[in-house]
């Protein structure tokens, strides 16, 4: 019987699903579908970029034979249902086991830095430090007490210290010769620091020697708290007189890389002549400034930045590029980090982040932690500091009020700020110690590897002919 028409209708309508019932009942799993369709295929594109990011071409390549992998594998059970998530998990998987043996196999691997500077150093080295400097905002946002602090930080300092052995000797005046000129006075320790608290702590502004060469007091260093206004800054300094130092640049097997003459550590032959060593700055994409060593320029130098120079007679200077120094093949090696932090005994810390300088993370301002620093005195000598932890306006101030003249701020953050003065024993041994007390790490540092690198100084008269200083 042919269906009337009222009948005819609501079949149609019953039976379509082009209906209200039937849109109900549709629009969900079309929207479920189109949902699930987005989500997949953005965690495939993040996945994918992730890869090419953090293990580059590599990653990306295991990465897609791990999606083609699941795709196949679908294909052989004869149904491409949910094929989409397969991929994306395979993706996410083959991601998530590439780095994981990438990380293990570099935190794993001793190269002188501590666990967390390696993790944090993969995790830059693998396109992740934009990730590692929001991270040091969050953690390291908490700013130093106003409270004096009720201890320094210069490490104790044995006075039965054995030294470098002196590199001259003195022969018994002929008597037959007279002379109304008085022998030269040795150096002499810096003028003793006003400490802005009383009663100052036992020790607190006054310099002992931690370094000899020539058979003279060559380093001095002393703790002081320098900001009368937030007394939980603690201060350490050393000071240079390099009247019988030689100093030199080494570099890292990662900062800058490469093979050099002087690598990334103190050869043998010049370890009987070793006095000490410092940290040096930034790594390379946290600075714009140059870095030219063993004739090899590996980046420009910039004018006005702040430079630290090694000269072919073997002293280590500071100054503004363009200004102090210039580049007229005078220079062994030369390092620059930023512009100057204290120029002229003022602060740049402001100016510096108009111009878009990077004191470290959020620009430096409310970021505390412990910074190294460079300095030259209002005599000429050169200075190394450990403030912490401070943000980059607390580190110029405390330059400035421990007599920096120009300043020029190093390496910040955790144990990366490490000096050492080294110990001689009688027996030919060498013993590392660190400046500060809250230096961690390896103390072998510099004699063995270091990814970064660093500043020796050396008593001139002990370092053989030729050397690796030559270069």
């Amino acid at each position: 019987m042919r269906p009337r028409n009222g009948e005819r209708r609501r079949v149609r309508t019953n039976g379509e699903g082009g209906g209200m019932d039937g849109a109900d009942k549709g629009s969900p799993t079309r929207v479920r579908q189109i949902v699930s369709v987005v989500v997949s295929g953005l965690l495939i594109v993040v996945a994918a970029w992730l890869a090419l990011v953090t293990g580059g071409t590599g990653a990306l390549a295991a990465g897609v034979a791990a999606l083609l992998a699941g795709i196949a594998w679908k294909w052989r059970r004869g149904t491409f249902r949910r094929v989409r998530w397969i991929a994306a998990v395979a993706l996410v998987a083959s991601l998530a086991v590439w780095n994981a043996v990438s990380f293990t196999a570099y935190v794993r691997r001793d190269n002188g830095d501590t666990v967390s500077q390696r993790m944090a150093t993969w995790g830059r080295n693998h396109g992740l430090g934009p990730v590692i400097d929001y991270l040091e905002t969050v953690v390291y946002n908490d700013p130093p007490s106003r409270e004096p602090a009720d201890e320094l930080a210069l490490r104790p300092v044995a006075s039965t210290t054995t030294t470098v052995g002196a590199s001259t000797t003195t022969a018994a005046p002929d008597p037959s010769t007279t002379t109304t000129e008085p022998p030269p006075l040795p150096p002499q320790p810096p003028a003793a620091l006003t400490p802005y608290f009383q009663p100052a702590l036992a020790g607190e502004g006054q310099w002992v020697p931690i370094g000899w060469a020539g058979g003279e007091q060559a380093v001095w260093a002393t703790s002081i708290r320098p900001l009368p206004d937030v007394g939980g800054v603690v201060a350490t300094i050393a000071v240079f007189d390099q009247t019988h130092l030689r100093a030199g640049m080494f570099n890292g097997h990662e900062e800058p890389g490469g093979t050099w003459v002087r690598g990334d550590h103190v050869p043998a032959d010049l370890q009987p002549a070793l006095v000490a060593a410092w940290n040096g700055g930034f790594r390379f994409e946290h600075f714009k400034g140059g870095y030219k060593t063993e004739g090899v320029e590996l980046r420009p130098m910039r004018d006005g930045d702040a430079t630290l120079a090694v000269g072919r007679d073997g002293r280590l200077v500071l100054g503004v590029y363009g200004r102090d120094l210039v580049d007229d093949g005078t220079w062994v090696s030369l390092r620059q980090n930023l512009i100057p932090i204290v120029d002229g005994g003022v602060s740049q810390v402001q100016r510096g982040i108009r111009e878009g300088v990077w004191w470290g993370a959020d620009n430096g301002d409310e970021v505390y932690v412990p910074r190294s620093a460079a300095c030259t005195m209002a005599d000429g000598r050169l200075a190394y500091l450990m403030v912490g932890d401070v943000d980059a306006e607390q580190l110029a101030q405390s330059m400035i009020n421990v007599g920096c003249v120009t300043g020029m701020q190093l390496d910040i953050n955790g144990t990366w700020p490490t000096f050492f003065y080294y110990e001689h024993g009688a027996d030919g041994s060498l013993t590392p110690h660190f400046l500060d007390t809250r230096m961690r790490g390896t103390t072998r540092k510099y004699l063995d590897t270091s990814t970064k690198e660093f500043f020796a100084f050396f008593d001139e008269g002990l370092v053989p002919q030729p050397s690796a200083l030559d270069a």
